[in-house]
């Protein structure tokens, strides 16, 4: 199952529960979404309408400091370049001043990204028109090469979530897209089978947190402590680390969850068959946690799929431990995804 299995408007909530950026979804109208096939114009739709709104609003600014040699004083003075360049004989004085200016990184990584956007071949034709009007307003906004430390440099406070949200999206983008290099078009790779289970856990953990309040997700950290009870301190570090995908806790009930984006959730001959391998980890998940954590509320075990043929439901009980399988279908309409993702953990 890859992602193109998928309608572009719900892996577009997908990202958007696994970015917790669900509140920006309304960048975009959803049926609008569903007109397009691919998701390189799901991403280039979502940024160039973001840009254009952002520009609605008004851009940021920042200081940046430029270097520039005038006839008065500004800033500080430099003296060396001054001296180096003898500028004093031509009446100038080299001067370091902050400037408040729209080219700041922040902009210029959208710049940069929908400019590169505009050479990635096979785009929707309306998407390319609005990519071209948004890159139109960055007037005054320099290039930057992107890479993963670019975004690593950008400095904003958690308040500015929209700007974070079309950083998500350029980051995306940046991962996604390659250069041909004998012809210097840009092409942008589907996702791999890797990146949609970390994008399925992802989803997974953000709808949880932002959905519903009976439970608390993932409050104490994903980690499980193993049952290592005899074993000697200098042989613990030889032990691998053990992590569940979701952890929900209420004063009454424990569920960890485990999301597996497989393409077949069962096995066997006739495919009939739980996956053994997937049970033996969820049981060591439960039994592990439950010997440090106590036996009361009971823990309770989930493993979850998206429906590929035909949907999961399976109660079973193993070792004392309530075990669940089921599946989730991604194809369908956002609002029965919604309510079925609420109903499993009901």
């Amino acid at each position: 199952m890859t992602g193109q299995t998928i309608p572009i408007a719900n892996i577009y909530y997908l990202l958007c529960y696994a970015w917790k950026h669900i509140d920006e979804r309304n960048v975009v109208r959803i049926h609008e979404l569903k007109e397009l096939n691919q998701i390189y114009d799901l991403l280039g739709k979502v940024l160039a309408e973001g840009v254009l709104r952002l520009f609605r609003g008004g851009l940021d600014r920042g200081y940046i400091e430029v270097g520039e040699d005038l006839a008065g004083i500004r800033g500080k003075i430099d003296v060396g370049q001054t001296v180096k360049r003898a500028v004093r004989a031509k009446g100038r004085i080299s001067c370091n001043y902050e400037d408040m200016t729209p080219d700041v990184i922040h902009n210029r990584i959208l710049r940069s990204t929908l400019m590169t956007l505009l050479r990635c071949l096979g785009m929707d034709w309306r998407v390319r028109e609005a990519i071209r009007r948004a890159f139109s307003k960055f007037s005054g906004v320099s290039d930057i090469s992107l890479n993963r430390r670019t975004f690593q440099l950008v400095q904003l406070d958690r308040n500015r979530r929209y700007y974070w949200f079309l950083l998500s999206v350029c980051r995306l983008i940046h991962e996604q897209l390659s250069v041909d290099e004998s012809s210097g078009h840009t092409r942008f790779s589907d996702f791999t089978e890797e990146q949609m289970a970390k994008l399925f856990e992802d989803f997974v953990i953000g709808f949880y947190q932002h959905e519903q309040i009976e439970f608390k997700v993932n409050g104490s950290g994903r980690a499980i402590t193993w049952n290592d009870d005899g074993t000697s301190e200098s042989q613990r570090s030889m032990i691998p680390r053990m992590e569940a995908d979701v952890i929900l806790e209420a004063p009454h009930r424990r569920l960890i969850l485990d999301a597996k984006y497989y393409s077949e959730a069962l096995s066997g001959r006739f495919g009939g068959k739980l996956r053994s391998s997937h049970l033996y980890q969820l049981l060591a998940y439960l039994r592990n946690r439950e010997a440090k954590e106590g036996v009361v509320p009971k823990h309770e075990g989930i493993l979850l799929y998206p429906t590929v043929d035909r949907p999961l439901s399976i109660d079973v009980r193993l070792e004392g431990f309530r075990v669940r399988a089921r599946s989730i279908d991604l194809s369908k309409d956002w609002r029965e995804i919604h309510d079925a993702m609420l109903s499993i953990i009901s």
